[in-house]
């Protein structure tokens, strides 16, 4: 599928939507950054073996309250599982993604 341009009309309204929220400077660049690079580390750790949120945040040395967020940002989208305990933690694994379904003719 192409990509539509987009029009001067579309493009003025956003650039003034930029201009309230204030830009994309280089630090929300850098944050955006460093979040899909936890994230997609948390994944890497997870398809090893799953793990609770202690040892993957002193194996990928990452602050805790981050790695916790990331896992529950990641339940709520069902991108994890809880597994049982392991010395009173909760234990997370990926989920299995879902077979596609078969295309109705």
């Amino acid at each position: 599928m192409a990509k539509k341009a987009i029009t001067a009309e579309q493009k003025k309204a956003l650039a003034d939507f930029r201009a309230r929220t204030g830009g994309s400077d280089e630090l929300k660049l850098k944050r955006h950054k460093d979040f899909l690079t936890a994230r997609k580390a948390i994944r890497k750790s997870l398809q090893n073996q799953p793990d609770t949120v202690p040892a993957l945040a002193q194996s990928l040395n990452l602050p805790a309250p981050d790695v916790l967020r990331h896992i529950a940002g990641m339940r709520k989208y069902g991108e994890v599982r809880e597994l049982g305990e392991t010395d009173g933690y909760v234990r997370y694994g990926l989920t299995e993604p879902e077979p596609a379904s078969p295309k109705k003719l």
